[in-house]
């Protein structure tokens, strides 16, 4: 027999249970949101002001039907959440028991890095949220990002996911992600902890 199958992706991965896997990602959209919701509750007047048209677009995201999310992508142009409590909208979205697919997440995670990057802090994103982030863009980057991806694998220090095909470097889950979206360059390389 060849030995063809052991060069294949997902031929030699170990065999477990894998009877709880879903395409419903709501659980780990409403931890982003969250945690979202508590850093912009702790930022200044000016800083909230700063990031309103991201938490809105992002709150109108999260609202929009597949009809209405596909009518501004045509026109190019994703309307803004008109509403004066955008911290509010996001615990209610949070708490909203609604099936959310991966896109969704992907959205809340850029949203959330974006506004702790402008306002200089972190955000609470659980590994796995940044994983499944992380390889569904790897998988769908433009193409500056993927000739990267294709001399480099990116492994996130921090985390137990990585993306990309070469020499490894290790680099922080979120600075990854942020990469990934075209927020940052390359991200900083990190110490391998065992050395």
């Amino acid at each position: 027999m060849s030995d063809l199958p052991k060069y294949l992706p997902l031929s030699q991965r170990p065999r477990r249970d894998e009877s709880g896997v879903s395409s419903d990602w709501s659980g780990r959209v409403s931890a982003v949101l969250t945690s979202l919701a508590a850093l912009v509750d702790d930022l200044t007047p000016d800083a909230q002001a700063a990031v309103h048209d991201d938490l809105a677009r992002l709150v109108w995201a999260l609202r929009a039907n597949r009809r209405e999310r596909f009518v501004a992508r045509m026109r190019r142009h994703e309307p803004l959440a008109e509403s004066v409590d955008l911290v509010g909208d996001l615990r209610a979205l949070a708490a909203l028991a609604r099936r959310r697919p991966l896109g969704d997440l992907a959205r809340s995670v850029v949203t959330a890095l974006d506004v702790a990057q402008a306002a200089g802090t972190t955000v609470d994103i659980d590994p796995v949220s940044l994983g499944a982030v992380a390889v569904a863009r790897a998988l769908n980057a433009p193409l500056p990002i993927r000739a990267v991806l294709s001399g480099v694998t990116l492994v996130a220090g921090d985390a137990d996911w990585a993306v990309g095909h070469g020499p490894e470097t290790r680099a922080v889950g979120a600075q990854i992600v942020l990469f990934l979206y075209g927020r940052a360059g390359l991200p900083e390389v990190v110490p391998d902890p065992e050395t």
